[in-house]
């Protein structure tokens, strides 16, 4: 009797692990990502410690470039961004949407800038802000979960709002709500349209938007006299265990993508025949296995560029990177990404900027965001793409205040729409020319 129940009881323990396997499977492990963010983030400081840098991550004005890390420690910031992604996954669940290409990229969007500007405090506001749209449109706010996910890289501008001006709390808090709320919903309306400048070459669209949206209120700020001060806190102190998490991540991806289907690289070689153009879905074209290989891929890419380099990580570059990383299911893949980094390498070392700068450095991997282009028209074009990208992107920020924290999302719009249409018009001499002989 006693050993048919242990064998009973051993057999349901196995089918309850085969399910839960299955679902973590279905939702490309983002609980478990989850669980292992947040127990990592009571780690390596005391608890108290930990709760009160989340506060301060909670009242920081949050503007461009304030790395979480350096002012509230690793564990408060791994709470952070274990805490706004257990927020979004369950309002993904509470709409009963499946995880897509462009959600996974979003999500981990989402991941990568809770390390620098992002809480969960300065983005419901915004996520308001389109709740309200969708009602005024009558439409189901399920329908602009894209829109929801990528919208809160304009979250610095609730923080600024709320504590950065110097207002009492009491006219602060609600000025901050009011602008994100606003924010909120403009967002769709213009995300829809934006697109159409770029044609859908540049990856970071809700950036380019969420970048003219930015521009507007800097503007309006200014014109009442209310100056916008953009700052950079940025610590290196945690290098190792970042680098250690991007490592581990990368090849973990890549050890699960393998042996959960034998045939993954065949299909990943698939994948690098497309350009990466809007709308992509690697999921659902290619499987789950061939996108976390891409994710895993995309991640050694960047190890091996951080070690090369020399370059120092913290919060802002690591949360670019797995940015970056996050997009192997929305159009980026090795193939497309490649001649985007020769060009901004490039651009960097004759213009002669400093590869220790956090800027440059984030700019250079956010350049990623035209992959489609190189995709498209080939790799001499995507060079050309990713020196524009260098050159362009430090102006933007002038323009929208660090507000937009898809800065490189908003230069990568005008980069876009520069390159495509002269591309255009050579690929169309060339094909008439083929066409007459």
């Amino acid at each position: 009797m006693f050993i048919s129940l242990f064998v009973i009881i051993n057999l349901l323990g196995v089918d309850i692990l085969k399910r839960i396997l299955r679902e973590l499977k279905e939702q490309m492990y983002i609980p478990l990502l989850f669980l292992i963010l947040l127990i990592m983030s009571f780690c390596f400081e005391p608890i108290k410690d930990v709760f009160y840098g989340y506060y301060i991550i909670a009242t920081s004005p949050s503007i461009l470039i304030t790395d979480y890390i350096a002012i509230a420690g690793i564990g408060s910031t791994l709470l952070n961004v274990a805490t706004i992604l257990l927020f979004n996954y369950l309002l993904l669940k509470k709409l009963k949407l499946k995880i897509t290409g462009p959600v996974f990229a979003g999500i981990i969007c989402i991941m990568g800038f809770s390390f620098f500007g992002k809480n969960i405090f300065n983005t419901l506001p915004i996520y308001l802000g389109i709740f309200l749209y969708a009602k005024a449109k009558k439409a189901p706010f399920r329908n602009f979960i894209i829109t929801i996910l990528f919208s809160t890289g304009i979250s610095p501008l609730v923080s600024y709002a709320m504590f950065g001006f110097g207002f009492p709390l009491y006219i602060g808090i609600p000025f901050g709500i009011i602008c994100g709320v606003i924010a909120g919903f403009l967002i769709p309306a213009l995300a829809s349209h934006t697109v159409l400048f770029h044609q859908g070459y540049n990856l970071f669209n809700t950036g380019f938007c969420l970048g003219i949206i930015s521009l507007f209120f800097n503007a309006t700020f200014k014109a009442i006299g209310l100056n916008v001060v953009t700052e950079s806190y940025v610590s290196n102190d945690f290098h190792w265990v970042l680098f250690s998490i991007l490592l581990l991540i990368s090849i973990g991806s890549i050890i699960i993508a393998i042996l959960q289907d034998h045939t993954v690289f065949l299909k990943y070689r698939n994948m690098l025949k497309r350009s990466g153009r809007l709308v992509s879905d690697y999921i659902r074209d290619f499987g789950r296995e061939t996108v976390l290989l891409n994710f895993g891929f995309l991640g050694l890419l960047s190890t091996l560029i951080v070690i090369i380099f020399k370059i120092p990580l913290n919060g802002p570059v690591f949360g670019t990177i797995l940015t970056i990383m996050g997009f192997a299911s929305f159009g980026m893949h090795l193939k497309n990404v490649l001649p985007i980094f020769v060009g901004s390498l490039i651009s960097i070392f004759i213009s002669g900027k400093d590869f220790n700068s956090v800027s440059v450095i984030i700019a250079f991997f956010f350049s990623a965001g035209l992959a489609p282009i190189a995709g498209r028209y080939g790799f001499f074009t995507g060079v050309m793409a990713g020196m524009l990208h260098i050159i362009v992107s430090p102006m933007m920020i002038d323009f929208q205040g660090g507000f937009d924290l898809y800065n490189n999302g908003f230069a990568a719009g005008f980069v876009a729409a520069i390159i495509v249409v002269i591309a255009e018009a050579f690929h169309k001499r060339k094909d008439e020319h083929n066409v007459r002989n």
